[in-house]
């Protein structure tokens, strides 16, 4: 697991796949707003890093300079986009990037006596993960 400490050195570094190719450049931050500790980055990508893609920190590797993610390149660049630009992250955004990467998100109901499943797709929302943008400070 990656810690707050370590999280502070990865902006700026460079983001490789397990294979080993490079994806692009730590962008941003977001921290699970339960446990305070990095959940996720954006990665910037394309020409001139003119894209951001999120990407779970879930198995993540940092060694101090590089930063090598648990998903393949292809996976990142095809992840649903965000605009970033109205600040924190929509619920809705939110939970596509979990199930994208096949992530848990919230907590699936549970029937009670007498009713039926509901389908994978409905979840108890006031127990889902919510992230923050993390933005450090320095001078």
């Amino acid at each position: 697991m990656i810690g707050q400490r370590e999280a502070l050195r990865m902006f700026g570094c460079e983001v490789f796949d397990p294979a080993g190719q490079r994806i692009g450049i730590v962008g941003q931050l977001f921290i699970d707003d339960d446990t305070e500790q990095p959940a996720w980055i954006t990665v910037q990508t394309g020409l001139f890093g003119t894209n951001e893609s999120f990407v779970p920190l879930d198995g993540a590797a940092f060694d101090g300079d590089t930063l090598t993610v648990s998903v393949g390149k292809d996976a990142v660049r095809q992840a649903p986009r965000v605009d970033l630009e109205k600040g924190d992250l929509p619920l809705a955004t939110e939970r596509a990037l979990f199930l994208y990467y096949g992530m848990t998100y919230g907590v699936e109901p549970q029937p009670g006596e007498g009713e039926t499943a509901q389908s994978g797709d409905e979840y108890v929302e006031s127990v889902r993960l919510r992230l923050r943008r993390w933005v450090a400070a320095t001078r």
